[in-house]
């Protein structure tokens, strides 16, 4: 019986487990390729792709690591972040983060096992699950545990500190529009991420 090509992936989470499709697809004109891809790529170029790569959507961002800012958009579901956030408001106590000096709610976006966001709030009656994560942590859309998001936010890992009090330009704060946003029946949460090697800009969205 003749043999059937794997299906192309369709979408980012499904292009992590089809290399060999993902560089036949990057080898295709911009108007040929599927929407998530060019969405993902956005201003990028593309390097040659070794026939031997097994990320090669890694390929390609470490190869446009030199070429100025880059722009990620993450999505998270708004109710699940307004709860971390209350939990962090409520705490007593909150931990630290690099340089920190003054102990405030706040979010830390993290990049390790996923990318997640999850509330600095010391709560001594918190207990880590059965795979040792502790709770009030919210994975984004399509990076949850066990997922590798370097082929979208680079090789480091990191840890960013999120005022929740503080206002913003608008001189409403983060938890004020959270709030407001999860009342009036939004649902997700979007963090745009604008960075290079020195500095990153964070924009928030709620739709």
């Amino acid at each position: 019986m003749p043999k059937h090509a794997p299906a192309a992936p369709d979408s980012l989470e499904g292009a992590k487990h089809h290399p060999e499709q993902v560089r036949q697809l990057l080898a295709l004109p911009a108007e040929q390729r599927p929407a998530w891809l060019n969405e993902f790529l956005g201003t990028m170029t593309i390097p040659p792709i070794a026939e031997t790569s097994t990320n090669p959507l890694l390929d390609v961002v470490m190869a446009n690591t030199a070429h100025g800012e880059k722009n990620r958009t993450l999505v998270f579901p708004l109710a699940k972040v307004l709860a971390t956030a209350e939990h962090a408001v409520a705490a007593t106590e909150h931990k630290l983060g690099y340089g920190e000096t003054e102990a405030a709610p706040r979010l830390w976006w993290v990049k390790d096992d996923g990318t997640y966001l999850m509330s600095n709030g010391q709560d001594p009656t918190d207990t880590r699950d059965d795979d040792g994560r502790l709770p009030h942590v919210v994975h984004a859309d399509d990076w949850g545990p066990g997922t590798d998001a370097r082929s979208i936010l680079g090789g480091d890992d990191f840890r960013e500190s999120i005022d929740l009090t503080t206002p913003l330009d608008d001189g409403t704060t983060l938890l004020d529009l959270l709030r407001t946003a999860t009342a009036e029946g939004a649902t997700r949460f979007l963090l745009e991420a604008a960075f290079d090697d020195h500095y990153m800009t964070l924009t928030y969205i709620t739709e």
